[in-house]
């Protein structure tokens, strides 16, 4: 995701890169401070996985137990 800065007003674009000298071209221009280059956000997956890396190892319960109830739940709220 690529932030255009100006003075009058910024724009968020999310550009797909094709060539690969693009990026050293984007690069130049962040380091020009004409705009600024910002990490790509973690993925859900990327995300799920840390989650559960921090999560105690509960042997009494899998996970396809859990994923089970909550399909329950949320079948019961429909």
């Amino acid at each position: 995701m690529l932030v255009l800065v100006n003075d009058l007003q910024m724009d968020t674009l999310t550009i797909e890169i094709r060539n690969p000298k693009v990026r050293e071209v984007l690069t130049s221009l962040a380091e020009m401070e004409l705009l600024t280059i910002l990490p790509q956000p973690p993925t859900w997956a990327e995300r799920w996985k840390k989650l559960s890396a921090s999560l105690p190892n509960e042997p009494r319960i899998s996970e396809q137990e859990i994923l089970d109830e909550i399909s329950q739940v949320r079948a019961a709220r429909k």
